[in-house]
């Protein structure tokens, strides 16, 4: 019995799992971390189906480098399907196809059966792989993004078996859309959407023959009775070009010509990996464990999916908060965003960062959102002051003082507003409010829309077009307080001490009444206050940890906050900090958006302000806890917009982006 055990021990430990001490005892070796692009796939299930051009809410894709197309896998169980890539889903909101270039191939003249032959689907960083075998054949396709407007794929069929093979290979595929134009052009293919002027060009450079069967269908014979020898390779290659209205696509096809599809690919790879490098360079807990690995991957996946390139009245790169139903550009979800962008992508930080504030209006003030059609820019109100935080969370990483005095005049401009339009009493503390003089606007600008604390809420008009509500808000002027310190961290930098020195003064003045007159020692927490009385509004909310983040609260207030946040009965639900007191009658958690249900950001916020008090512990176990408890965040789930805070249930919106920039974050310990 003692050799038989000796053996299994000794067997155990050649493959790795478990290595023998010096005193006999057995320990577990570390994982091998995963690292590149290979190593992480099917993170997020991109396998879809669309039933029709509107059925994109529920459906995740693959995008990159800010392109306005996406792409699908289909289901393991689709006949009609294996071998193609699912789409292009257009981003502004609805699928162009189910699929452009669906493969038939026929070997010595019989149907080869892809679907019964799949072997793997895969979606990797910025990569869909399929491959597909047999005793004959090997058949891999693969389809990676070249540009912001061109999706490359690239195919190759091997012949495995001992003897010669004749093959034939075609394409067919079909739009959804009726009210859309088909045009052939030599061995190109292109479909002009009529109703926003969007065109897609099919590029099919080694076929043969390119047909249109019918006014929505077309067909591509690349090879027929092509006769392959033992060990032999076939190489297939086609594009698909999306441009949106008044774009070159003649210009994007001559461009493209400049590398051959291999290069693109390889490109494709260093870029990701060169990702992954930036992402893993921290010293975090939690990257030395490959589940924590997986989600951070998962939710950098998300926000380069997300991101857009400059199109129509988008003048820079910015992001989507989801390609699932959001078709705008919103301020804080972009700064929020951009701080997470810049621990990979500096380039696209930057961009993120300067898109709003392209459109900022000559008294300061920015828009609720902005989108590809300007007309439907959101005026009637902005969104909290995080423009300073994520613009030195960019710079921190680049240390550009170029882009940081470019950024200064702006969100300096930007901070003098909330004080012109949004302090009713000139008291120096401020108000959410809209140019409107309506509630609803008010509430969006706080981002904490239908929160419980507005229930009540009334409108005071300050001047032309610049209503507040009748509440001083705790997370707007917390929001403020640190705006104002960064602030005078970017003007010492850039040689303005005595802009700093005032701001600086006037952050302390912000930091004295918050302590004083915004915090309830009775019930140990922070709340919003009537403009008239100096009443708490005793909603215990999310919005009530911001002083702990801005770094406003002693250290009594703090550990009195961090008691309630710790509390079972209050905020350490099963998926800790929700928006809402759970204890609270008006708990709405499941379709209650603001009024209970988890808001990854306001995690961070809580996690963030507790690590400023020294609470590592308590930040630490809430956040394992809300990776672990969030509803498919640990398997092939997308990151959503929020989740239940009694069952960690998935809520609202899929692959949402500050989600994921804050996971991020939180991950990485930033």
């Amino acid at each position: 019995m003692k050799k038989i055990l000796k053996q299994l021990t000794l067997s155990i430990v050649s493959f790795g799992l478990l290595t023998a001490c010096n005193n006999g005892t057995i320990i577990q070796h570390q994982e091998n971390l995963l690292t590149c692009q290979t190593d992480f796939y099917n993170l997020i299930n991109v396998k879809n189906i669309p039933q029709t051009t509107s059925d994109v809410y529920d459906k995740s894709v693959l995008s990159d480098l800010g392109a306005w197309s996406g792409y699908a896998l289909p289901i393991n169980e689709s006949n009609e399907y294996a071998g193609a890539f699912i789409g292009p889903m257009n981003m502004r909101g609805y699928w162009m196809a189910t699929s452009l270039a669906n493969p038939t191939i026929h070997v010595n003249g019989e149907e080869y059966d892809l679907a019964r032959n799949l072997q793997t689907a895969k979606y990797f960083p910025g990569l869909l792989v399929q491959e597909i075998s047999d005793n004959q054949l090997n058949f891999k396709t693969e389809l990676c993004f070249a540009t912001s407007r061109t999706a490359v794929v690239r195919s190759t069929i091997k012949n495995v078996s001992p003897e010669s093979l004749s093959f034939s290979l075609s394409w067919n595929g079909g739009i959804f859309n009726k009210n859309s134009k088909i045009e052939k052009e030599g061995n190109s293919i292109s479909i002009l959407h009529l109703k926003d002027l969007s065109k897609i060009m099919l590029r099919f450079t080694t076929a043969d023959k390119v047909e249109i069967t019918s006014p929505d269908s077309i067909q591509i014979i690349e090879k027929t009775n092509f006769t392959l020898k033992p060990g032999e390779i076939y190489h297939s290659e086609y594009t698909q070009t999306l441009t949106l209205k008044n774009e070159n696509i003649e210009k994007e096809i001559t461009d493209l010509r400049a590398l051959n599809i291999d290069d693109y690919f390889n490109l494709n790879t260093k870029r990701w990996n060169k990702y992954l490098t930036s992402l893993f360079n921290s010293d975090s807990k939690f990257l030395k464990n490959n589940k924590y690995r997986k989600v951070a991957v998962k939710a950098l996946m998300t926000l380069n999916t997300n991101y857009r390139s400059p199109a129509g009245d988008i003048l820079h790169g910015g992001s989507y908060p989801s390609y699932n139903g959001f078709f705008g550009i919103w301020s804080w979800d972009s700064w929020k965003i951009a701080s997470a962008n810049t621990l990979y992508n500096l380039q696209m930080a930057k961009e993120e960062m300067l898109t709003l504030f392209d459109y900022q209006a000559d008294n300061g003030m920015l828009p609720d959102f902005i989108g590809y059609n300007k007309k439907g820019n959101n005026w009637r109100d902005s969104k909290p002051p995080l423009s300073a935080w994520g613009t030195m969370n960019v710079y921190k990483e680049c240390h550009d003082k170029e882009f940081l005095a470019m950024m200064f005049d702006k969100i300096y401009k930007f901070h003098q507003w909330w004080y012109n339009d949004r302090d009713h009493d000139h008291n120096g503390i401020c108000e959410y409010g809209s140019t409107d003089g309506s509630v609803i606007a008010a509430a969006w600008e706080s981002g904490m829309d239908n929160g419980v604390r507005f229930d009540d809420v009334k409108m005071l008009k300050n001047g032309k077009n610049a209503w507040s509500m009748n509440q001083e808000n705790i997370c707007l002027n917390s929001f403020l307080y640190k705006e104002k310190l960064l602030l005078a961290e970017m003007a010492t930098i850039l040689d303005q001490k005595d802009l700093a020195e005032k701001l600086t003064k006037e952050a302390e003045y912000v930091k004295e009444f918050v302590q004083k007159k915004m915090f309830d020692p009775e019930s140990g927490f922070f709340y919003d206050i009537r403009i008239s009385t100096g009443e708490f509004i005793k909603v215990m909310g999310a919005e009530c940890w911001l002083p702990l983040w801005a770094g406003i609260a002693t250290q009594e207030q703090a550990q009195l906050v961090k008691e309630k946040m710790m509390d079972p009965l209050k905020f350490n639900s099963t998926l800790p900090l929700g928006t809402l007191d759970i204890s609270n009658p008006r708990l709405r958690p499941t379709r209650g958006y603001w009024r209970g249900p988890v808001w990854v950001d306001q995690v961070y916020f809580g996690i963030v302000g507790l690590r400023n008090y020294g609470f590592n512990q308590e930040a630490d176990y809430l956040t394992e806890k809300f990776i672990n408890n969030a509803q498919g965040l640990t398997s092939d789930g997308p990151i959503h917009e929020n989740y239940n805070p009694l069952t960690g249930e998935t809520l609202n919106c899929p692959n949402f982006g500050w989600s994921s920039a804050v996971i991020i974050k939180m991950l990485l310990n930033k």
